[in-house]
């Protein structure tokens, strides 16, 4: 069963993995993301984190809470995302989420706060 936080740390802080491996092993063919109210589908998702991987250096995923009950899913996370440029974007990140029956996510829908956007000095 994937976790957010799993999920995360594949997809951008395990270069062993490509964006596609680390898809296919988190979300199931048909997902579906809603994120602070719009809708993507898996290879709009799939464009996103090619885009994300590439201008985030480093994420670190601190989770507040977490809930399982069956193939339903919600957690509570902050997220700390370094870009490349320095740039640093820490937000707070409402998931409520239902995986397939291989544990994947299915569909995942969130509400993120931004907690504060700083750069950093090199």
């Amino acid at each position: 069963m994937s976790t957010i936080k799993e999920a995360i740390e594949d997809l951008f802080n395990n270069p062993q993995l490509s964006a596609e491996e680390a898809i296919n092993r988190h979300f199931g063919p048909d997902f579906r993301q809603r994120t602070n109210g719009s809708w993507d589908n898996r290879p709009t998702f799939f464009a996103r984190i090619i885009h994300l991987r590439e201008t985030v250096k480093q994420a670190t995923i601190t989770v507040l809470d977490e809930l399982v009950d069956g193939e339903r899913y919600a957690e509570r996370h902050i997220v700390d995302l370094v870009r490349h440029d320095g740039e640093r974007i820490r937000q707070e990140v409402y998931v409520f989420a239902q995986r397939d029956p291989a544990g994947r996510f299915a569909r995942i829908e969130e509400t993120t706060l931004i907690l504060d956007n700083q750069q950093e000095t090199p």
